[in-house]
């Protein structure tokens, strides 16, 4: 899957689970839509990539062959919880097995110097 048209657009967030029923998976599936204008006010789009149910991207299904080529890309363990966070930059700013509660994921990206740019254009 090529990630280079959200370069310089947006961050990414990689959700990587078995399934659905994961605890990991559901908290923050749960945080990600109970916070979405959050979501959206740090341009971060969000990638679930599962392995034994659907996965996507916002409204968008990603196919087996896609999901399996980004596991492969961020060397993820088909049946683990990780997350990956990847900048605009198209850096990789955190990939974290386990759960990883949404607040940490959001004090990350605004600890970021652009994220700070954009935070102190929108006071402007």
């Amino acid at each position: 899957m090529d990630l280079s048209p959200y370069q310089w657009k947006n961050r990414l967030l990689f959700v990587f689970a078995p399934d659905q029923s994961h605890p990991g998976y559901d908290a923050l599936h749960k945080s990600l839509a109970a916070q979405a204008a959050e979501v959206v006010d740090r341009d971060l789009v969000v990638f679930e990539v599962l392995e034994s149910d659907l996965s996507s991207t916002n409204t968008d299904i990603i196919d087996p062959d896609t999901a399996r080529l980004l596991r492969e890309k961020f060397d993820v363990d088909r049946w683990g919880f990780t997350v990956v966070l990847v900048g605009k930059d198209g850096g990789t700013k955190l990939k974290r097995k386990g759960r990883t509660p949404l607040k940490d994921i959001f004090a990350l990206i605004d600890s970021m110097p652009m994220r700070q740019e954009e935070m102190r254009q929108k006071d402007d």
